[in-house]
């Protein structure tokens, strides 16, 4: 009866650094958006054509998209015409237009309001910057 710990202090004592490093991997996959999972998992899967074409379809000629392609490579740019294997971006860098078959994809996504705010505000940064000077 040396110990002034009770039993209930003493069943998580060994268990604390245990507990903190889930709860740093918890925020760690909270904060990233899931983007903490393995590459591997994620290239695993393969491609499915018919729902890269479905969804180039859906988004339309003139939409904005980001796109992920098999090697890694990734494309930003506005879809400029749909094929039956393949469609053709015109590209953000570069200004060139890039034709794409739907089997090299891995994802294709509309890059979002979040995109166009840091657009936005990158722009007002420089605007501010060149005035001052």
């Amino acid at each position: 009866m040396g110990s002034n710990k009770s039993a209930s202090t003493a069943c998580f004592s060994g268990s604390t650094g245990a507990l903190r490093k889930g709860l740093v991997y918890l925020l760690a996959v909270a904060l990233t958006g899931g983007d903490a999972v393995s590459a591997y998992a994620k290239e695993s899967r393969a491609p499915d054509p018919s729902a890269v074409a479905s969804q180039v379809k859906k988004f339309g000629v003139g939409k904005a998209v980001k796109v992920k392609l098999m090697g890694g490579e990734k494309l930003s740019g506005h879809i400029q015409s749909i094929g039956g294997d393949t469609f053709t971006i015109k590209l953000s860098k570069g200004g060139g237009d890039r034709t794409i078959a739907y089997a090299q994809v891995v994802e294709v996504k509309d890059p979002g309001p979040i995109f166009w705010m840091l657009v936005g505000a990158a722009l007002v940064v420089i605007i501010i910057v060149a005035a001052r000077h």
